[in-house]
């Protein structure tokens, strides 16, 4: 549903559209969601679009489709759905095209202000945040640490946002404790190893 909201000589317009999608929208949807589901977090899809085939609503769409998607034991797949544009100023087109798909407080926030509002939505687990590449590098300093949580990140343009260091940041504020969880995991085995190798040196068998 497409809300449009208009104030004409003082008077509030609401016109309310039904958008379906296009046949090349609805696979998208349909093949990432069932992917998704079936893989779990932790993959890497790519979806092409030209010019004026609608990639705001297939992004809105899909954003919508992933916050509520649970496996098959009713668990909730992701945490929150994160939809990140390269654009310094947050693409209005975007940002307005996935609100209105959902007007309910705390489901869609849109990190239109700084960083320290995108450290708490990151935090607060908001179901779909819409913010720039850009703040990033800056949210760490404001959260800390985040929970351990299971992100989907949506981003437009993934040709040009994927690469540089603001793209290594935003992988390091989410993973950050899964990060450092395996590397205590990985350190612990390996000075597991190094005692049984040392036992086995000094008398033949393990202790």
């Amino acid at each position: 549903m497409q809300v449009e909201e208009k104030t004409i000589g003082g008077k509030k317009i609401r016109k309310e559209t039904m958008i379906f999608p296009r046949y090349h929208q609805l696979v998208a949807v349909r093949n990432l969601e069932a992917a998704a589901k079936q893989s779990g977090p932790g993959n890497n899809y790519l979806i092409q679009h030209s010019a004026g085939s609608g990639k705001s609503n297939s992004i809105a769409w899909i954003a919508h489709r992933l916050a509520s998607l649970h496996d098959s034991q009713d668990r909730k797949i992701f945490d929150s759905v994160i939809v990140i544009t390269d654009r310094r100023v947050l693409d209005r087109q975007l940002q307005d095209t996935i609100y209105q798909f959902d007007h309910k407080q705390g489901v869609v926030q849109k990190i239109d202000e700084d960083s320290e509002q995108l450290a708490q939505a990151l935090k607060s687990g908001t179901p779909i945040i819409i913010t720039t590449l850009q703040k990033f590098p800056f949210v760490t300093e404001k959260v800390g640490d985040l929970p351990d949580r299971k992100y989907a990140v949506i981003v437009d343009e993934a040709h040009s946002s994927q690469s540089g260091e603001a793209a290594t940041e935003l992988k390091g504020v989410l993973a950050a404790n899964s990060i450092k969880q395996k590397a205590r995991e990985e350190a612990l085995a390996k000075g597991m190893d190094r005692c049984r190798r040392r036992n086995l040196t000094d008398d033949g068998e393990t202790r």
